[in-house]
Order: C-alpha cells, then sequence, then structure tokens
C-alpha cells in the first residue's frame, strides 16, 4: 500500500512540476504552416506544440460514480502525454487514483483530433471503517479534442484499466473486472 501511495505522490508532483514548464501556443484551424504540409522534417513533426493544466468531471471508476480530477497534458506533433489526479467517492468508499499516459493523435493537422493512449494509473481505495487497498493497473485511453473556444480547450475521453493488481496489505490478486472512466476536461 505505501508503494502505491509513493507512486501518487510522485506523479502529483511530476504534473506540477511540469505545469508552467511550455507556455501554450494559440492554435489555428489547422495546426501545422503550409511549409510543413508540403516539406515537413520528418514524418512525425508536424511543428504542433501545446500544454495545458485542466480540469476534470466525470464518472468512474464503476459508470455512475461521481469523479473529479486536475491534470497536466503537453503534445508535441503527433505524440502527447496527460498525467492526473482524481477523486471519487460514494460516500462509504473513496478512491485517489493517479495516471500517466502516452498519446498517440490519429489526425495531428487537426485541432479536434482523435488520440489514443497507453500508461499505467495507480489508486489508494479507503473506507469509513480504516479499510484500504490499493490497485495498479494499465490504462487503455480514447478521447477526442473538441473544438476550441476563445482561449480554452475541451477534450472527452474513456479509460479502461485492466487487468487491475488489487493490493491489500498482506495480499495481492489480479482483477479482470476493468476499472471504466469517463471524463470531460476543460483547461485553466
Amino acid at each position: 500500500m505505501k508503494n502505491i501511495l509513493v507512486c501518487l505522490v510522485v506523479t502529483l508532483v511530476v504534473s506540477l512540476s511540469c505545469i508552467n514548464r511550455v507556455e501554450a501556443q494559440p492554435m489555428s484551424d489547422v495546426y501545422c504552416p503550409e511549409q510543413y504540409v508540403e516539406a515537413p522534417e520528418s514524418e512525425w513533426d508536424c511543428g504542433v506544440c501545446d500544454s495545458y493544466r485542466y480540469v476534470s468531471v466525470g464518472m468512474g471508476p464503476i459508470i455512475l460514480i461521481p469523479n473529479v480530477g486536475i491534470g497536466y497534458r503537453e503534445r508535441h506533433s503527433k505524440f502527447g502525454w496527460d498525467s492526473a489526479l482524481s477523486f471519487s467517492t460514494i460516500g462509504y468508499a473513496h478512491q485517489l487514483s493517479a495516471h500517466l499516459v502516452g498519446h498517440y493523435y490519429l489526425s495531428p493537422f487537426q485541432k479536434n483530433s482523435a488520440y489514443l493512449g497507453l500508461g499505467l494509473m495507480g489508486s489508494g481505495i479507503f473506507t469509513n471503517h480504516k479499510h484500504s487497498a490499493g490497485t495498479l493497473s494499465p490504462d487503455f485511453v480514447f478521447g477526442k479534442v473538441l473544438e476550441r473556444s476563445n482561449d480554452s480547450r475541451h477534450f472527452v475521453e474513456m479509460h479502461v484499466a485492466v487487468p487491475t493488481v488489487w493490493v491489500e496489505s498482506k495480499h495481492s490478486h489480479s482483477m479482470y473486472f476493468p476499472l471504466m472512466y469517463i471524463k470531460y476536461g476543460i483547461s485553466f
């Protein structure tokens, strides 16, 4: 359990340390100038560089459980990454989770590109009766960047975490029930 909490804290520190490192650049209807479209420097570079902090609301780890979060994401051409910390509760049980996910943008020249992601998610689960456990699992993400309004960015994404390693004080076992999150994020 201590290892999972250490991983959560490290992920939070890394995400918060990167918040103001790269300034967001304005986006246009098409990210890349014509010179990059005609003769890109490489197959993987179209000149896109974007980063922002965000808050998210949604549901998960099981549908109908409210979830709120804060995170940071960065994008360079077709690739990007996202780190976040989120909280879910049903009154009796509470979950604090952190994830670090790499993104691959399917249409990097469009400002509203869909993306796929793969990363790692860890969480701590606490109840009102002092029972606690932790989970660690691969995180599969499918998302879409939505149309930009003014200077804010929006996205919607779905996380599926399976198989999950369930870690209690002295036991650990695999759980094949997927943890699913649906999130809507907006930059700030």
